[in-house]
C-alpha cells in the first residue's frame, strides 16, 4: 500500500510536467471541506457515441482518490452505464444519500473539437542543399520539394470541466478547466485527466494523502 501511495503521488508531478492534458484555471472554496468521511462519487457527463471514453475517466480518476486513501467510485460502477439519467434534483440527491455519497466529483467534456489542415513540405531540410554545383542536382531536389503534396494532420482537442461539490450543503468546493490536445488514445486521455487532477487537488489542499497522515 505503501509503495502505490508513492507512485501515485509521483506519477501526479510527472505527468503534470510532460502531458497532452493541461489545466486552464482552477478556483477553491475559502470554507474547509472534510472529505475523509463518507464516499465520493466521480461522475461523468460525457456526450460520446463510445461510453468506453466515460468509463475510464471516471475509474481512472477514482481509483487515484482510491489509492489516496479516500473512499470513491464512479457513478457507473455504483449505478450502472444510465447513471443518474433522467432524474430530478430531489431524486438525485435522494440516491446519492442514501449510497452514503458525501462529495461528488463532476467529469464534463465541454466541447470537443477537430481540425484537418494540410502540412506543405519543407525545402528546408534538404541536406547540403547550397553546397553543389551542379545545377541539374539542385534543380531536381528543389523541383521535387515544391511540388510534392505533401500531408495531412488531424488535430483533436478536448476541452473538460471538473466540479467537486459537497453534498450535505450543496456547495460547490473546487472547479478546475483543462484542456487536451491530441491525446495518445483513451486511456491515456483518461490516465493522463486523472493524474493531473489529483496533482491540482492536492496543490490546492483540496485533498491530502491519508495513508501518510495515519502512519
Amino acid at each position: 500500500m505503501k509503495k502505490i501511495k508513492w507512485i501515485t503521488i509521483l506519477s501526479c508531478i510527472l505527468l503534470a510536467q510532460c502531458s497532452s492534458s493541461n489545466i486552464v484555471s482552477s478556483w477553491k472554496t475559502s470554507a474547509p471541506a472534510n472529505l475523509e468521511t463518507g464516499r465520493i462519487v466521480v461522475v461523468g457527463i460525457i456526450k460520446e457515441q463510445d461510453k468506453s471514453l466515460h468509463k475510464q475517466m471516471e475509474n481512472h480518476l477514482a481509483d487515484d482518490l482510491c489509492n489516496l486513501g479516500y473512499d470513491a467510485i464512479s457513478s457507473i460502477e455504483l449505478y450502472g452505464v444510465k447513471t443518474l439519467e433522467g432524474l430530478d434534483e430531489q431524486q438525485v440527491l435522494s440516491k446519492l444519500k442514501q449510497n452514503d455519497i458525501a462529495a461528488v466529483l463532476t467529469i464534463v467534456l465541454l466541447s470537443k473539437q477537430k481540425e484537418k489542415y494540410h502540412v506543405p513540405k519543407s525545402m528546408f531540410d534538404l541536406e547540403d542543399r547550397y553546397n553543389t554545383s551542379n545545377f541539374s542536382i539542385y534543380y531536381t531536389a528543389i523541383y521535387g520539394k515544391i511540388y510534392e503534396e505533401g500531408y495531412y494532420v488531424n488535430d483533436t482537442n478536448y476541452f473538460w470541466e471538473s466540479n467537486l461539490f459537497s453534498i450535505s450543503d450543496q456547495k460547490l468546493i473546487y472547479s478546475v478547466e483543462t484542456q487536451s490536445f491530441n491525446p495518445f488514445n483513451k486511456a491515456s486521455l483518461a490516465h493522463e485527466y486523472g493524474k493531473l487532477i489529483i496533482y491540482d487537488m492536492l496543490e490546492n489542499n483540496i485533498i491530502k494523502d491519508i495513508h501518510k497522515r495515519r502512519e
